[in-house]
């Protein structure tokens, strides 16, 4: 659609919402539906007149009767919802017409606006009524900002909907979608026409209106015709950050060199191209946060995605891999290279023409799903011999293994899983718990990190270096095995359900009976309330727990205020009995068993297997965590010796400053570390305006990023209808969360203490199937939506109420 030259010029002043439509109906390929506007005063001194008027303008109308109070649409202020618009209102009808007036002047309350609405005679009788005819058989409604409202970033920010609702995005009713388009983004940058309509609308107003800050709603109609339904400046211009436009512009360049770079062959890797993602595989999204801080950043990469994830795979059977870093970081965002893996899920030994074929069909069907995102281990990837394995392969990719391929997959597969099921001294699982028990024996013996110790001369920088060390070779090791093992396991049990041989129920059932470190913790913070056991016991155990394990601004459960207090009773299912099979689910797993030849296994050692790596993983990652703690709490005290903030210390690299243990610094310690600060700091503030999707699949993607929306992953068969609390990692425990559906961005242990207090259930934003969080609401029997995504989140989190049943897999805001 192209839009003619603009023959008035000028700029637009923004005086009011039908002032403003008025002034650009001027032209008619803006499609501005026909308009009428009136003052207050008129209507108080003509209403009869009024009504003949609006009659005789649109006969047998449908009506929009919107507000157009002079306090909305200014650049200092919206207004956006803080007044009443009444729509489909019958042109004909009087008294409705009539009724629907009063009520927009109404919504107006009294001139200074700081009393709750009024009658009509109470409003300033120079604010306006807007009468405008409905469109007809609108197929998308949407919101567009020529500008990213929080920071300035230059973005075309269009949210839309098609579900045929005029006011379904600022209503929030529906998930909508929302696309961020670079400004200087070019035609060849993206494929949809629809979307092209609408950047060349708002590049046309944004030229009519002198402005390009601009916030717009529009229409399209089943004739294919876009109407621009009203535009207003964007009234957070003063709270943007300086320089945003010019950095983003500065450096999207360098992103998309990098990409570009990144997504072709690449040396050591099965796939011909790779697909990025912040929620694939080890989740940085969950763990770290879409935007982390560099500090967060570098200790996930150093403790996990540098080398020891694939150290743990290869030692449990897969392929060995070369040295590459499974986490990228672009622009300050993590981003998991999925090529790399997927090339770690193939067992050890496979031919590379089918090692080949396998990387490419999962990368192409990630492509064409991006909803599995965060489930590529069991709807993308097999990565495991589970019961399922021929049904899947089959119905997600018919005849791309030859027979011969086929059984050779199938039998690399069975021999790591039928190796991962056993136990002894050739278990890796086994010699897991064994490293992460001495880890604890070694923290036990070291004890506390503190001011004291360092008064007393313990060296800061050597002790950092020490613990990260023990925490990869005792922590992160043994965690990232066990994880594993909780993926296959999960898988197994996934699939008996999906062959009949076990209900869903019962498998819920048996979760509940898996006791876990969290738990224990839930039972003793528990009896801490009830004066059983006593604060500083708890605080010996738990204390060094914190809601974002790799934050150093998130404070530990030791430092936090309200810890325990006003606690409900814990919400956990307690089994009747120890979960038992019955005969015939004991057959049913049995006759499986011995179809997928694992004779060595029975049904209660299949059982046995998911409880040990499910429980082992938890208490593996409460034990690695308390070195990660204790290396953040390390560093606050190097840094205040230095003159250096928590904040100041979250933009450093942790290399960075282990480094200094060994390198000479020659200048100051103090500017050199403030200098690395800044710049840290620049690339976080940098890494929230280039705005970058949940997945990249090429350069294209870095002009034009759509914000998938996640398919929630549901936990339990509860149903739930609940008020909201929104926690934040600085949320204090004291908070009131009793009977409420408690709402996190992150699936992260740290906020294990809202199982005490009696909730009603858990929505997260990021997190998978067998996200921490996720583990903890079946064990709980909590009804839970986890890794909802950033739209459906902030659209639940925006009520004061939710609907979440978990059995018919809804979440939806009241």
């Amino acid at each position: 659609m192209s839009y003619r030259e603009d023959t008035r010029g000028g700029v637009l002043p923004f005086t009011s919402k039908a002032d403003t439509l008025e002034w650009l109906s001027a032209y008619d390929d803006l499609h501005i539906p026909p308009l009428r506007s009136f003052r207050v005063g008129e209507w108080l001194a003509a209403r009869e007149a009024t009504l003949a008027l609006l009659g005789r303008s649109f006969p047998g109308a449908r009506l929009a009767v919107r507000s157009s109070c002079r306090r909305e649409d200014s650049r200092e202020s919206s207004g956006a919802g803080a007044f009443t618009s009444v729509l489909d209102v019958p042109a004909d009808d009087r008294d409705a017409l009539a009724a629907a007036v009063e009520t927009v002047i109404a919504s107006y309350g009294p001139p200074d606006s700081a009393t709750p609405p009024g009658p009509a005679d109470l409003a300033d009788p120079d604010d306006q009524v807007l009468v405008q005819p409905m469109v007809e058989g609108i197929v998308v409604s949407g919101v567009m900002m020529t500008r990213v409202h929080a920071d300035g970033a230059p973005y075309y920010v269009v949210n839309y909907d098609e579900s045929g609702q005029a006011d379904a995005i600022t209503g929030g009713r529906n998930v909508s979608k929302t696309v961020f388009v670079f400004r200087d983004a070019e035609d060849e940058h993206w494929d949809s026409r629809r979307l092209r309509s609408f950047i060349a609308l708002a590049r046309r107003v944004e030229a009519l209106c002198g402005h390009d800050e601009l916030d717009m709603e529009f229409c399209l109609d089943g004739a294919g015709v876009l109407h621009l339904l009203q535009v207003r400046p964007i009234c957070t211009q003063a709270r943007w950050i300086a320089g945003a436009d010019g950095q983003v512009r500065a450096k999207i360049g360098f992103v998309v060199d990098f990409i570009s770079e990144r997504v072709g062959q690449w040396p050591g890797l099965f796939g011909q191209r790779t697909i990025l993602g912040v929620m694939p595989d080890w989740n940085p999204a969950e763990m770290i946060g879409v935007t982390p801080r560099l500090l967060a950043s570098s200790l996930y990469r150093e403790l996990i995605t540098r080398r020891v994830w694939s150290q743990a795979r290869e030692f449990m059977g897969y392929r060995q891999m070369p040295p590459e870093e499974l986490m990228l970081m672009v622009a300050g965002r993590p981003f998991i290279d999925v090529r790399i893996s997927f090339n770690s899920f193939l067992p050890a030994g496979l031919d590379g023409v089918t090692a080949e074929t396998l990387v490419g069909a999962w990368l192409d069907r990630l492509d064409t799903h991006p909803q599995f995102h965060d489930k590529v281990e069991f709807q993308v990837a097999q990565t495991a011999l589970d019961f399922c394995f021929d049904k899947h392969l089959d119905e997600r990719y018919p005849g791309l293994l030859t027979r011969a391929r086929r059984e050779e997959f199938r039998a690399a597969l069975h021999g790591l899983t039928a190796h991962c099921l056993e136990s002894g001294q050739r278990s890796s699982m086994d010699w897991a718990y064994e490293a992460i028990t001495e880890l604890r024996n070694r923290q036990a013996a070291r004890g506390r990190i503190s001011a004291d110790a360092l008064a007393q001369g313990m060296k800061p920088l050597p002790q950092l270096v020490l613990l990260a060390e023990e925490c990869r070779l005792f922590g992160t090791l043994p965690f990232s095995i066990l994880a594993r093992h909780a993926f296959i396991a999960e898988s197994l049990l996934r699939s008996t359900v999906e062959r009949g041989a076990l209900a869903p129920e019962r498998l819920a059932a048996f979760k509940t009976t898996i006791r876990t470190v969290s738990g224990e913790m839930s039972h003793d913070l528990m009896s801490v309330c009830r004066s059983g056991m006593d604060r500083e016991t708890f605080l010996a155990r738990y204390g060094h727990l914190r809601p974002c394990s790799y934050d150093i601004l998130s404070p530990r459960y030791a430092d936090r205020d309200g810890l325990f207090s006003d606690s409900s009773p814990v919400s956990m299912v307690e089994a009747e009995a120890p979960f038992a099979l019955t005969p015939q689910e004991y057959n049913n797993i049995a006759s499986l068993l011995h179809e997928a030849h694992f004779g060595n296994t029975q049904p209660e050692g299949l059982l046995e297997y998911a409880r040990r790596s499910i429980a082992g993983r938890e208490l593996a990652k409460f034990i690695f965590t308390r070195n990660l703690s204790d290396m953040l709490e390390l560093l606050a005290l190097w840094g205040d010796r230095l003159g250096l903030s928590r904040d100041d210390l979250s933009h450093l690299e942790v290399r960075d400053v282990m480094e200094w243990a060994s390198h000479s610094l020659l200048r100051d310690a103090p500017g050199y570390f403030r200098e690395l600060a800044d710049k840290g700091r620049e690339l976080f503030n940098l890494g929230r305006s280039i705005k970058l999707g949940y997945i990249i699949r090429s350069a294209r993607d870095v002009y034009v990023v759509p914000q998938h929306r996640s398919a929630p992953n549901f936990i339990g068969h509860g149903r739930t209808e609940a008020p909201l609390a929104r926690l934040y990692p600085d949320s204090p425990c004291s908070a009131d969360i009793a009977g409420r559906l408690v709402c996190i961005e992150n699936a992260d242990p740290g906020f294990d203490w809202i199982f005490s207090r009696g909730i009603a259930g858990l929505v997260t934003m990021f997190g998978g199937t067998n996200s921490h969080m996720a583990i903890r609401c079946a064990e709980y029997g909590l009804p839970a939506a986890i890794g909802v995504g950033e739209l459906l989140f902030e659209q639940v989190t925006s009520a004061q109420s939710a609907l979440l049943d978990a059995g018919a897999c809804t979440l939806q805001p009241l």
